[in-house]
């Protein structure tokens, strides 16, 4: 889901669907919210038709066939579990959104701050040699 689309969820971060659920009715509400979980930057609750919930981060959602790839955390290690689409009846956005917010301009910031500190160091370095 583009950034744009995530303004109109409800959430405690402006623009973020951090603390948000989708349900899934119906095929099309389904794929709506599976499609937001693989772009969601963050870990998801599941819950199944069953009534088991399912906690991890989506890696991969494959609309055909309709299965779910996720990293299912157990204790240190993270273990790949793929789940049926048709068995979710909602996404829960649990949790944080590490990106959220991240955009090309601040990286760009940041790197030109390094840059010049980087030429700052480089030049002191120069001038103890006495290169400069």
């Amino acid at each position: 889901m583009p950034q744009a689309d995530k303004h109109a969820l409800p959430s405690h971060k402006p623009g973020s669907i951090e603390h948000t659920t989708l349900p899934c009715t119906d095929a099309a509400s389904r794929q709506n919210a599976l499609t937001t979980a693989f772009d969601y930057r963050g870990d998801i609750t599941l819950d199944l038709n069953d009534g088991k919930k399912i906690v991890g981060f989506v890696f991969r959602y494959d609309e055909n066939p309709g299965q779910v790839h996720l990293f299912v955390v157990h204790g240190k290690d993270s273990i790949p579990q793929i789940v049926p689409a048709d068995t979710i009846t909602a996404v829960h956005f649990t949790g944080e959104d590490t990106a959220f917010g991240k955009s090309w301009d601040d990286w760009t910031t940041k790197a030109e701050k390094e840059r010049v500190k980087e030429a700052a160091r480089l030049a002191r370095e120069s001038v103890a040699r006495g290169e400069l």
